[in-house]
């Protein structure tokens, strides 16, 4: 289980897309706390979007720029509704396992890609008012390393997930699960603090970022090499190195 500060941290991004985009309504928020450690303290769908609005008025933003911020978030969700269906997707990757076409799946999806990066894109440029001149540094790195994902996961149109899929990467992953969090938790849980969150932490990439994100890398990999199949490990490794490049982490050698 993810310990408490990094949970609260996911829960709140999780919490915040959904306020913004405005489909609040279509989100069992007691389900969700039901699956959580009791003592996880999870800021209610008023206090994100107030966190949200003081993230605007704290980088001294326009009026409006909240607003635009919220919409442009729900035209996000609603593009990436329109790009795939998650149910749909899951049952078209199960069809294909047995006759070795989920390349042709992932194919599919990969030529969409291009859309979902002009959206990503739109409403990243909508949210720029409400970020502080370091958080725009990362706001533009973010991006690349968003494009960088992609283009490693479709690869050849989709090649490598494939494989990934093919080759026992879900089952190595649950098969680890616990110790992959203990990853996460080792690197990245320090940045969100023990108490309540009474605001969004700011995101930024320097030399300590780059740092715990090599750490993750190399436990992440580590754990996963545990597995029967090698063929998880090393394109977990292969993303790591892909991800980096051209991001601020660039020059911060990996394993």
């Amino acid at each position: 289980m993810l310990n408490g500060k990094l949970l609260c941290f996911v829960v709140l991004a999780f919490l915040a897309g959904v306020t913004m985009a405005d489909v609040s309504n279509q989100i069992d928020v007691d389900a969700i706390r039901e699956r959580l450690p009791a003592n996880l303290p999870i800021p209610s769908m008023e206090e994100v979007e107030k966190m949200l609005r003081d993230k605007c008025n704290g980088a001294g933003a326009p009026a409006d720029a909240y607003d635009n911020a919220k919409e442009a978030a729900k035209t996000f969700v609603e593009c990436g509704q329109g790009l795939i269906d998650i149910e749909q997707f899951q049952q078209e990757v199960e069809a294909a396992k047995p006759t070795g076409d989920l390349d042709t799946v992932f194919n599919k999806y990969c030529r969409k890609r291009s859309t979902l990066i002009e959206c990503v894109n739109t409403f990243a440029n909508a949210v720029d008012p409400c970020l502080e001149a370091d958080e725009k540094v990362f706001k533009t790195s973010g991006l690349d390393i968003f494009k960088n994902l992609l283009n490693f996961v479709c690869h050849k149109d989709g090649d490598q997930i494939a494989l990934f899929i093919a080759e026992q990467g879900p089952e190595c992953f649950l098969e680890q699960k616990n110790d992959l969090v203990a990853c996460f938790n080792e690197t990245f849980s320090g940045y969100v603090p023990d108490t309540s969150l009474t605001s969004i932490p700011k995101l930024v990439i320097g030399p300590k970022q780059c740092e715990d994100f090599t750490k993750l890398q190399t436990c992440m990999v580590r754990e996963l090499e545990q597995c029967n199949e090698s063929t998880p490990a090393n394109l977990v490794e292969s993303l790591f190195r892909y991800i980096r490049k051209g991001s601020p982490c660039a020059n911060n050698a990996g394993r």
